[in-house]
């Protein structure tokens, strides 16, 4: 499973992520056999980081956090996000002039089912890309998160607006910018970490990283 681990500092959240950069082979040789460390991202106006990895146990994600993430210096808090039922679209090869958005969505539990799929196969207008789409179940009613690249944040504002807004079930939708996302696998090592586990996932492996690498 892929999990989105949030570090929180209240302040020097970039030391956060030069302590990761600077100890990036130790943290991966301590899960080696057991997880992968897949890219680093940052929220606009939040003050946390978000570290992608993939663990084919949840409780090595527990002793990963516990072991090693809770003695970085400046770290306040730590929350898990697990991406559940992930799906990844293909990206243009040239997305400078794009800026990245994650989109929680709150969406009324009997309508999750029909949201996911109305989301993740719409036909969005010229100027987004969609990136991926999962559940997520982090808070009560925040259910689904999916990321997007914009050319222009008026054209995705309209399209949660007139689109997203309206699917029934959906409550509302809040949006972040990403800005700023740091690749820390290649697409060769994760097939070597994922044919040497067997794993098989349900989501299009080169798509993902790709998508990470973008």
């Amino acid at each position: 499973m892929i999990s989105i681990i949030r570090l929180k500092s209240q302040e020097k959240k970039e030391r956060i992520c030069d302590y990761i950069m600077s100890h990036i082979n130790g943290l991966q040789e301590s899960i080696k056999g057991k997880g992968q460390l897949l890219y680093l991202s940052k929220r606009a106006k939040h003050e946390d980081v978000s570290l992608f990895v993939h663990m084919v146990d949840p409780d090595i994600l527990g002793d990963f956090i516990a072991e090693h993430l809770n003695k970085i210096e400046h770290v306040t808090g730590i929350w898990v996000i697990n991406m559940i039922k992930p799906v990844f679209y293909p990206l243009p090869k040239d997305t400078k002039n794009m800026k990245r958005y994650a989109i929680t969505v709150k969406v009324f539990p009997k309508n999750l089912k029909d949201v996911y799929q109305n989301i993740a196969a719409s036909a969005l207008p010229d100027g987004l890309k969609m990136a991926y789409i999962a559940y997520t179940f982090h808070l009560f009613g925040d259910c689904i998160q999916f990321s997007i690249l914009a050319e222009k944040e008026e054209i995705l504002n309209k399209y949660l607006t007139e689109v997203v807004n309206k699917i029934p079930g959906v409550l509302s939708t809040t949006v972040n910018l990403i800005e700023r996302t740091r690749s820390l696998v290649s697409y060769d090592e994760w097939k070597q970490y994922s044919s040497e586990h067997g794993i098989v996932p349900s989501w299009d492996e080169e798509l993902m990283i790709k998508h990470f690498q973008g």
